[in-house]
């Protein structure tokens, strides 16, 4: 399975059918079939049509869901809220999202090109918005995933740019994970060497974010994989792409990565409860799309399969998993 193409990469005539299959189900017909959780735990729809899921916030009883582009039509997607089976759109905010986090009663949301801050929510609509940053300079990748860091930093996936998909981004910086204050300033490289960091997390205790890293669709595909982002490391793409033993001598000198996943099956979302990670799969591990959840040192078991489409969007809250596909659907399983 491909990966979704705001990524750079042609989908596949599977992910065709599904899309249109989403749109079957958006314009009034029967839903699609609930995916099913190993743990034998109930799984809940809690909102329909939000188009690409990409990424969740959440406070009190309130559920944030970003969108990106629209795989179907290309069209905006946005933010929404999403409770008792259905999404609201959020008036007045960006209408394209990669990337949400929730801190000090704002709301940091991704849209790319920059990141802006959402603040005075009143359970419909924000009071205000800020831009927290927004680069200026030619060539700027743009913004994936956000997550807050326990040293009160503001997380960032820099955005793959299409043309460097297998090659390096000369724009610097590119192809790596930053870090700023709330506020936009005190911008960093943590690092560096990632062809698509897209999604981040802090399981418990962690210093430094767990991230989703997707290689590239075309030619030997490679593992994707999972990284720990420590300051000053470099992770060797495009120069080494851990196809081992293949790449040992390309890859001397660069950081591993902490856990290794099957290539094509793209991790997206990613979330922690503990020490215990959950990653949706785009293209899953031989069973189709799917969430799996492992400890940090990887060894992926399923816990979510049987989704009608490839799945992007994970969070977690209060000992729930919150996961979005590409029917616009949002489904909720306690993963205990």
């Amino acid at each position: 399975m491909s990966q979704p193409r705001w990524f750079g990469a042609a989908l596949l005539a599977a992910l065709v059918a599904v899309v249109s299959f989403a749109a079957v189900t958006a314009s009034g017909a029967a839903g699609p079939p609930l995916p099913k959780a190993s743990n034998g735990n109930p799984v809940e729809v809690v909102g329909t049509g939000v188009p690409t899921p990409t990424a969740f916030a959440f406070t009190g009883s309130t559920v944030f869901a970003g969108s990106g582009p629209n795989e179907q039509s290309g069209g905006p997607g946005g933010l929404f809220t999403v409770a008792d089976g259905k999404a609201t759109k959020v008036p007045k905010t960006p209408p394209i999202v990669f990337g949400l986090a929730w801190k000090s009663n704002k709301l940091y949301v991704s849209t790319g090109p920059s990141i802006v801050a959402l603040s005075g929510w009143n359970g419909t609509t924000f009071a205000s918005e800020k831009t927290v940053y927004a680069s200026k300079k030619k060539g700027f990748p743009g913004f994936n995933g956000l997550a807050f860091g326990p040293d009160g930093r503001l997380y960032a996936g820099l955005a793959l740019n299409p043309k460097y998909d297998h090659s390096a981004d000369p724009f610097k910086p590119s192809q790596a994970v930053v870090s700023m204050t709330a506020a936009g300033k005190g911008f960093k490289v943590v690092a560096e060497g990632l062809r698509q960091p897209f999604q981040l997390a802090f399981p418990k205790g962690s210093k430094y974010p767990y991230v989703t890293v997707l290689g590239q669709d075309k030619g030997t595909a490679p593992n994707d994989e999972i990284v720990v982002a420590k300051p000053g490391q470099n992770y060797g793409f495009p120069t080494c792409t851990w196809i081992l033993p293949k790449q040992k001598k390309q890859c001397e000198g660069f950081d591993e990565p902490a856990i290794y996943l099957p290539p094509h099956s793209s991790p997206m979302g990613i979330g922690a409860i503990g020490n215990t990670l959950y990653v949706s799969l785009f293209g899953g591990t031989g069973k189709g799309p799917e969430v799996v959840e492992m400890s940090t040192k990887g060894q992926p078991q399923p816990l979510l399969t049987g989704f009608a489409a490839p799945v992007i969007a994970l969070g977690v809250n209060n000992g729930s998993i919150y996961v979005g596909d590409l029917t616009g659907s949002i489904y909720k399983v306690a993963a205990k």
